[in-house]
């Protein structure tokens, strides 16, 4: 893999032609890394569903993601709580319910996927809208609560 940081000479070249590279070197490029589990097929969208739309049991799941199977969704699930984006939890009813619920890990995620919406919202409007007319994230997202999920990440956790 190549690596990112380059030499006080080469990051002045670089620099003059407006790329950004990263003061520090990387073993392994983190997105590359992130998208080792968020970019396998169906798993935004199963984060999707958990987070905004709070759809936290498996058929519901199976029911919101059109063309997921079951086999998928289980090795999803799977996946994202072994990497510790959502955690299983159990109602003490009878039968018991299996739910999943997002962790700050997963959390962190959710402007992720606002900027996501933002985008597609913007550039894809056409296929995405059925006036075709392009939306901006306060339209698409109202809420109180989103309001807080855009204004407090901002990376500010991550500057820090």
């Amino acid at each position: 893999m190549r690596q990112y940081i380059k030499s006080q000479e080469e990051k002045s070249t670089i620099d003059d032609e407006g790329t950004i590279w990263p003061q520090v070197r990387f073993n392994q490029c983190p997105i590359r890394t992130s998208l080792g589990v968020l970019g396998k097929k169906w798993t935004i969208l199963i984060i999707r569903d958990i987070g905004f739309l709070k759809i936290n049991r498996f058929n519901r799941l199976l029911e919101s993601i059109q063309g997921l199977t079951p086999r998928v969704l289980s090795m999803r699930l799977r996946e994202l709580e072994k990497e510790g984006y959502i955690e299983c939890f159990e109602e003490k009813k009878s039968p018991v319910m299996v739910r999943w619920r997002l962790t700050q890990k997963g959390k962190d995620t959710m402007p992720i996927l606002m900027q996501l919406t933002a985008f597609g919202s913007k550039w894809y409007s056409d296929v995405v809208f059925e006036d075709k007319r392009p939306r901006k994230l306060n339209e698409i997202f109202p809420q109180p609560i989103a309001r807080e999920i855009i204004k407090s990440y901002h990376l500010k956790e991550l500057l820090s």
